[in-house]
């Protein structure tokens, strides 16, 4: 069988050898590995395609054991893992308020912070906070219903995709 996989490493030096050689000891082959060191995330993570083959068993613990490592799994064979969606916030609120609205987010199940951008109006006329988040493909629209009841609850204006 072979698996395409597109995953985000750290852009630091040793992180593919890393992730291919215990690949590589459970008995999966490496076909194709594409490292877009000229496209990263906005976290900073580089993607890589990887195409790797074996046994099925061999495949689900290369899986297992890419999660275990802590390394974004984005697509399997073209089916997203997860979704980044990118959310405004808009108030007149002080920023530490608006800091702690942002942190109920973070506490959601299934919910990753990606990055925060906070700009705040002179006067605190209307900050905006830019927030990128991530989610497991099917638990979004739930994320998402979570974090207009936050930004409803603490005031707060949600313009979402955007």
């Amino acid at each position: 069988m072979r698996l395409k996989l597109l995953i985000e490493l750290p852009d630091t030096p040793g992180q593919l050898v890393n992730i291919l050689t215990p690949l590589s000891a459970l008995g999966a082959n490496i076909s194709t590995i594409i490292h877009e060191h000229d496209s990263r995330t906005a976290d900073g993570k580089i993607p890589v395609h990887l195409s790797i083959e074996g046994s099925r068993d061999i495949l689900k613990r290369g899986i297992k054991l890419i999660r275990q490592e802590g390394i974004d799994i984005i697509e399997i064979d073209g089916v997203l893992q997860k979704e980044k969606q990118t959310l405004l916030f808009i108030s007149n609120k002080q920023p530490q308020e608006i800091m702690d609205s942002v942190n109920k987010i973070d506490e959601i199940n299934d919910v990753k912070i990606k990055s925060i951008d906070l700009n705040i109006g002179s006067d605190l006329e209307e900050s905006v906070c830019k927030v990128i988040i991530e989610t497991i493909n099917n638990k979004q629209l739930e994320a998402i219903r979570q974090i207009q009841e936050i930004a409803e609850n603490d005031e707060l204006v949600l313009i979402k995709q955007i």
